[in-house]
């Protein structure tokens, strides 16, 4: 009887040659898939199959995952499991915790170890099976583990390990390979479609176009349920959905969130993106959108449209149709949305300038006065209808000339080289119209952008009725002079003449009120006539030495009777040494009644008025009335000095509101200045400056 015995050695080289005729298959067939295309989705089940076959098991994994360790791709042997259970794998199940730690490891019973996680609904929920995992190892990183598992405890040893190990080795290259090729791939297409966007969203300046085609490119990428922009309604500080594709895209456009609200306001808030893979556990997630389109929001990805700084809106798209959202997806969404930030501003901008000009349009053509716009050599490009109908020419025959054929000959126009960046430039001129008639017109002109160019725009006010009005009150004023001035005189001598015939205590008494007043009605003749000769630039006809002292008596002995009769007290200040005046004595006399009287009317009974002079400089003494009435207010201290021009305040006297423009020309004609401001214990004081003579 024969007996045949084994060699423990031959059966060793036996298994060696097999492993190694395995992984040569194994090198072949990587070949034949990297020939083939290296297409990450066919190898992966070749590799598992091939490593199940050669460790004779009937079930098995592959997981991929990116950089940040973000599952890309899985392939399991029977059935797919649920998108929770590949989370929990990764979180704190075997497969995570071997590309984690880039170690291999066995399991001999998975009844009694912790990294098992039982898939739900397979065998291996009740009975031990045997696992063995190994990483996908490539450039020092775990790419990936290959898992493969076989009924009953304690199927697996050390050269079984060894095998998987080598086959997951060879494996790592090409499947790193094909992973990158499809990245690459990917990023291709998504760099063509960047550029595509690119091109197509920047060929408009229409926002609500620019926007759609934002939304139609994304489609392209990005494998969402929706897709919606939001943009930025800063009047309300809300959040406005202005253009959604996909389910409840046509209820949620209009929609207006709270900036400050939800995941879309966080993101425009912090101006970042943001990815969040289960919206309902988040605690920025608002429920308002949903509500309003019927449908849930799963997981979100949202990006910021900006520009400069600025927050415009956010865009965002939800519910993946695919596993979940990755990193990529957003920061294609943040390329998108970059690309997009600076064309909205654009067209925002543009929308603002067309509304602009669309109201400066509207302002340029309803004006009731002619307004010319010229270009900086005076050449009129445009001008408004009332121009037309002012000048007397048609738009042909008037765009073209030269702003100096609508003015005399000797009229100095300002030029464009002499108007300031936002200054106007204002002064009186004449319109010469076609029929060379003159119009006196009031200008306006200052620099201004039209039509992305720079112009200038004149402004012609018709002044032609205020001229005429000026004009009769001058003849009205002349007339005062001449017809008042020689009946008045002839009263003033008759009164004179009177006083030495009348001996009655009472009668003389009347007399004298007569003759003040006659006085004073002379004086304010003598100041219109002052007034018209000063504004006429005649100089002041004669000046002469004249002590302070003297003029402040002539003062105190006219206003005697008011001043008695208020009972108010008429105080003098100045010093012996004053320096005399050189002025005009009558002209000066008159300012000084002009505004001594006009204090005594703004003050109450009892109260004091007074007169002061001291030295300005070497060449000016400063004279002031100061009163202790209710002031003049700062908005009416320079406009009083004009003619015509009163303090309208309830209880104020009445009058022409000539007497202080009588004091200003006065003082100015003598080289010296006047005004008002609060006097020290309260009321209004007037001040003016007066040459002194020079010794």
């Amino acid at each position: 009887m024969n007996v045949s015995t084994t060699n423990p050695d031959t059966t060793q080289d036996q298994r060696a040659a097999e492993r190694l005729q395995m992984l040569y298959s194994v090198h072949e067939l990587l070949k034949q898939v990297e020939a083939e295309g290296l297409k990450i989705n066919t190898i992966l089940p070749e590799v598992l199959k091939m490593a199940a076959q050669q460790l004779d098991a009937s079930d098995g994994s592959i997981i991929v995952v990116n950089s940040d360790l973000e599952i890309e791709h899985v392939w399991f042997t029977h059935g797919n499991p649920t998108e929770t259970f590949i989370d929990d794998i990764m979180s704190h199940g075997l497969a995570g915790w071997v590309i984690r730690t880039q170690r291999p490891y066995v399991i001999s019973d998975t009844c009694n170890d912790e990294h098992w996680l039982p898939r739900p609904g397979h065998v291996t929920t009740t009975e031990p099976w045997s696992v063995i995992c190994t990483p996908f190892m490539s450039r020092k990183r775990a790419i990936g583990a290959l898992t493969i598992h076989k009924p009953g405890a304690s199927q697996f040893d050390d050269q079984d390990l060894s095998l998987l190990t080598a086959i997951s080795n060879q494996a790592a290259i090409t499947i790193e390979n094909a992973r990158l090729l499809e990245q690459s791939r990917r990023q291709l297409r998504v760099t063509d479609l960047l550029f595509e966007a690119s091109k197509v969203i920047n060929s408009s300046l229409d926002i609500n176009e620019i926007m759609k085609l934002l939304l139609a490119q994304m489609n392209d990428l990005l494998n969402a349920e929706a897709i919606s922009i939001a943009l930025v309604d800063y009047q309300t500080n809300e959040l406005v959905y202005r253009v959604a594709e996909g389910i409840g895209s046509d209820k949620i456009i209009g929609l207006s969130l709270p900036s400050n609200q939800g995941i879309s306001g966080w993101v425009m808030e912090h101006n970042k993106a943001l990815l969040v893979a289960d919206a309902a556990n988040d605690e920025r997630f608002s429920v308002q959108a949903d509500q309003r389109t019927g449908h849930p929001t799963r997981a979100m990805i949202c990006a910021p449209i900006h520009s400069k700084g600025n927050v415009l809106g956010t865009v965002q798209a939800i519910n993946p149709t695919k596993k979940t959202f990755t990193r990529q997806d957003l920061d294609l969404l943040v390329n998108l949305a970059n690309i997009a930030s600076s064309a909205i501003a654009n067209a925002q901008q543009f929308a603002r300038t067309q509304a602009a000009e669309a109201r400066y349009t509207g302002l340029f053509q309803d004006s009731i006065d002619p307004i010319l716009l010229t270009d900086l050599n005076g050449r009129i490009v445009e001008a408004n209808e009332r121009a037309f109908e002012f000048f007397s020419y048609t738009r042909n025959e008037l765009l073209g000339k030269v702003i100096a054929d609508l003015h005399p000959q000797d009229t100095q126009l300002p030029t464009a080289q002499n108007i300031k960046t936002n200054e106007v430039k204002h002064f009186f001129s004449q319109a010469v119209t076609s029929c060379k008639s003159f119009i006196h017109v009031e200008v306006y002109v200052k620099c201004t952008l039209f039509n992305d160019g720079e112009l200038l725009q004149w402004i012609h006010h018709d002044i032609s009725q205020q001229i005429e009005l000026e004009t009769m009150r001058d003849d009205l004023t002349a007339m005062l002079f001449h017809d008042l001035q020689s009946p008045l005189g002839n009263v003033i001598s008759s009164l004179e003449l009177m006083r030495y015939e009348v001996h009655d205590e009472i009668a003389l008494s009347i007399l004298d009120i007569a003759t003040r007043s006659s006085h004073r009605l002379q004086t304010l003749i003598r100041s219109l006539l002052d007034i018209n000769q000063l504004e006429a630039g005649h100089p002041v006809r004669t000046q002469e030495a004249v002590s302070v002292g003297s003029l402040f008596e002539y003062v105190w002995e006219v206003e005697q009777p008011n001043l008695q009769r208020r009972n108010i007290i008429l105080n003098q200040e100045f010093a012996a040494d004053t320096p005399q005046l050189l002025v005009d004595e009558d002209m000066i006399r008159r300012v000084l009644i002009n505004l001594v009287d006009n204090a005594i009317k703004h003050s109450r009974t009892s109260q004091q008025i007074t007169l002061s002079a001291k030295r300005e400089n070497d060449k000016q003494l400063l004279i002031c009335i100061s009163d202790q009435g209710v002031g003049i207010p700062a908005e009416f201290r320079t406009k009083i000095f004009e003619k015509f021009q009163r303090v309208n305040k309830e209880g104020s006297s009445k009058g022409l509101g000539l007497g202080l423009a009588f004091c200003r020309l006065a003082v100015e004609a003598h080289g010296g200045r006047i005004w008002v401001d609060d006097a020290p214990g309260g009321g209004a004081r007037f001040c003016f400056t007066l040459p002194i003579t020079q010794v």
